[in-house]
């Protein structure tokens, strides 16, 4: 299955946006250093994608991965009560 670049360019930098945007916030709390470094790094690499050569297969690894993250960063948000990422309006 080909995925049209563009769909790939936006799943990819909908990943790096939540990464980038994690690593902002967990930067200004008191927040283990290497764990604020790794997330630094996993941003960086995943600005560093060249979209015309991902596949579907790593997209689905790559946004996996993100979820797994993030639901392992959900603990530390918990335990750091650091609230939610970001502000949103729920109806």
């Amino acid at each position: 299955m080909t995925v049209a670049p563009q769909e790939v360019r936006y799943r990819v930098d909908s990943c790096q946006r939540l990464i980038h945007d994690v690593h902002a916030r967990l930067a200004k709390e008191k927040t283990h250093p290497r764990i604020v470094e790794q997330l630094q790094r996993l941003d960086e690499l995943l600005a560093m994608i060249d979209h015309r050569v991902v596949s579907e297969k790593d997209l689905s690894r790559i946004e996996a991965s993100t979820n797994q993250l993030m639901i392992e960063l959900r603990a530390l948000f918990d335990h750091q009560s650091l609230g939610e990422l970001y502000q949103v309006t729920r109806h």
